[in-house]
């Protein structure tokens, strides 16, 4: 056990030591595409180990499957299952809808969307990256932990800021630019400032802890962070979507 806690301990230093250096790269260089490869693939290999040990094969990582499935028998019925996923969808659209409205900057602002803030503050792009492979293998944990012992199979299914450079300069600078165009509202939706956005940003993983801490102490009226990733990947289709926009998204946060 103390192995087991030294080990884990050493891979997590390892991790946020990697993220924090390849957060001096920003996007579209040669570097920043060549980490996030290595980054990936990193992920990709542990998430390998945890499904060749849900099927107990040789050189997989066999996790404990959890003891029920969500939702709780006889908890069932799409209204029962919609109210358990409301926390995660409200936080969600929040989410979404900030990223959608930081678009709506005056000119040579700064965006306050989290891949903008990303390229501008470094130890913000550190801990999206962070969060983002953390993500990633925590998703194929979870699925490795069906409490059928199958991965892939979960409950049955239920009836003003600082000014950036003129357009052109170089994102090495630490600094967004953004083009010239004049929007229909110039930034009356949400704050001006960067550092507002930098604390929003900062909020999101912190609210997204504190649902799942209260999820594990309601008996299972509300999904926790793992039975929410089972539940709405159960279907192969959905599965396959979610992985992709994982990818896609740390492609475009980190690569290009």
């Amino acid at each position: 056990m103390r192995r087991q806690g030294l080990v884990l301990g050493g891979a997590a230093v390892a991790l946020c030591a990697w993220c924090g250096w390849t957060s001096a790269y920003h996007r579209s260089t040669g570097p920043a595409e060549t980490t996030w490869v290595f980054s990936l693939a990193a992920v990709l290999a542990v998430d390998l180990a945890l499904w060749r040990g849900s099927r107990r094969m040789p050189f997989g990582w066999r996790l404990k499957p959890v003891a029920h499935p969500w939702p709780r028998p006889g908890q069932g019925g799409r209204r029962l299952a919609l109210r358990g996923l409301a926390p995660w969808i409200v936080l969600f659209a929040v989410a979404l809808a900030w990223d959608v409205l930081g678009l709506d900057t005056g000119p040579n602002a700064y965006h306050l969307t989290i891949s903008a803030l990303a390229q501008a503050y470094r130890p913000l792009n550190a801990a999206l990256l962070l969060v983002w492979m953390l993500v990633g293998i925590g998703y194929a944990a979870a699925r490795a932990r069906s409490p059928f012992g199958r991965e892939g199979i979960s409950a049955p299914p239920v009836t003003a800021g600082p000014e950036a450079p003129a357009p052109g300069a170089a994102l090495g600078a630490g600094v967004v630019t953004v083009g010239g165009h004049h929007p229909v509202l110039p930034g009356l939706l949400l704050p001006s400032s960067p550092a507002a956005g930098v604390a929003f940003w900062l909020a999101v993983p912190i609210a997204a802890l504190l649902v799942d801490r209260s999820a594990r102490r309601s008996h299972g009226r509300v999904a926790n962070a793992e039975e929410l990733a089972r539940f709405i990947s159960t279907p192969m289709a959905a599965n396959v979507a979610l992985m992709a926009a994982w990818a896609f998204a740390g492609y475009h946060l980190f690569a290009r």
